[in-house]
């Protein structure tokens, strides 16, 4: 009997720690400069964007970089729908484009039409090789936009 109410003690001792956890959230932080935030550090882009604009059921995708002494410039944008579990982003059929560009900045501006509602979000991976043959990936995504 006295073991059965130790178990119990310390079972509810345990469900009471974690009554008291609090799920902590981050705001995303953006890839660009302003003078009211920080950005990080490249060693040859000096600015990198991933941009989302959803009117309707379309999505309007921009990614741009450009780089000081940068040779090549290759974007990949992806659209990525919200799966609802365990944080995975699905890439949206059809809605993958690549480009590469020769000299100091990439500009993509693709849409996507009749998309389903859900929580949507835009990736861009740049690489950017400089003169010298050195080359830095970066990966931003945009703001989350939701189609109800």
């Amino acid at each position: 009997m006295q073991l059965k109410r130790i178990i119990t003690s310390v079972f509810l001792v345990i469900c009471m720690c974690l009554a008291f956890c609090f799920p902590v959230y981050a705001e995303a932080a953006t890839a660009y400069s302003s003078a009211e935030s920080i950005s990080p550090l490249y060693d040859i882009a000096n600015h990198v964007m991933s941009e989302l604009a959803v009117i309707g059921t379309k999505a309007d995708c921009k990614s741009y970089a450009s780089g000081n002494n940068v040779a090549k410039i290759t974007v990949e944008q992806t659209l990525q729908k919200y799966s609802g579990w365990f944080w995975i982003w699905n890439t949206v059929d059809g809605a993958s484009w690549l480009k590469t560009v020769n000299g100091l900045s990439v500009n993509l501006s693709n849409t996507k039409s009749g998309l389903s509602s859900g929580t949507y979000r835009l990736q861009s991976v740049f690489t950017l090789t400089d003169k010298n043959g050195k080359s830095e990936t970066i990966t931003v995504y945009s703001e989350e936009k939701v189609i109800g």
